[in-house]
Formats: structure tokens, C-alpha cells, sequence
């Protein structure tokens, strides 16, 4: 995997689906990426849409709303397992359009996983 995203959402349905088609439509050909949405206990259908619109990114749907660090640690701690792999910690309002740039590995050779704060 060249690149790991982490996003962290509370009652954003909307902002997350158009999130994450953004991620879909803006990746670089050939980039290998995964995406984890953590979930704070949205009332709103986050999860539920996730789950049917975004089957291959990784959700977890939190039970109470543990806070952007807490959800975000919730991710990393699988992530570290995957070595060489960068990680983008964001929220669902960071649309890659909104920066005129495909999502691209930045590291051809990285050594571990690294910090890449949008």
C-alpha cells in the first residue's frame, strides 16, 4: 500500500460521500491506497452510507462520539501495522479538487510510516 487516509467524521453524511468519491476520482493510476473512516457515533446515516456506497474503505462505527484524537489514534493503531505507508489525517471537508492535485505518493522510497497533515 503507498498511502493510507484517515478520516474522522460526526453527522457529515453528505460531506463524507462527497469526501470519499473525491478520494475515488481524483487517486493517481497505479497509487495503492485504503481508507478508514472513523465514525463518532453520527445520527445521521454516516455509517449506514459507508457502508452501502463505500464498501472497500474500512469503517469503524464508533458508539459514542470519542473525539477527533481518540477516533484518529482508533485507526493509526491498524495502520502502524502496515509498514512504509503514509498516512493523511483529515477531515471529510479536505477534497483533493480544492488543491488542483491528484492524491500521489510523496515518498517513492519511504523507510515507515509518515505524518502527511492536510
Amino acid at each position: 500500500m503507498d498511502l493510507a487516509i484517515v478520516i474522522v467524521s460526526w453527522n457529515v453524511r453528505e460531506l463524507l460521500r462527497r469526501c470519499l468519491e473525491s478520494i475515488h476520482n481524483h487517486a493517481s493510476p497505479g497509487l495503492s491506497y485504503a481508507v478508514w473512516v472513523v465514525d463518532n457515533a453520527s445520527t445521521d446515516g454516516s455509517p449506514e452510507m459507508v457502508r452501502q456506497l463505500f464498501p472497500r474503505v474500512h469503517l469503524i462505527a464508533n458508539d459514542a462520539n470519542l473525539g477527533f484524537t481518540a477516533a484518529n489514534n482508533q485507526a493509526l493503531r491498524e495502520l502502524f501495522r502496515v509498514s512504509g505507508s503514509e498516512f493523511r489525517v483529515s477531515g471529510p471537508h479536505h477534497e483533493p479538487e480544492t488543491r488542483n492535485s491528484k492524491l500521489e505518493t510523496h515518498n517513492s522510497k519511504p523507510a515507515g510510516p509518515r505524518y502527511v497533515l492536510l
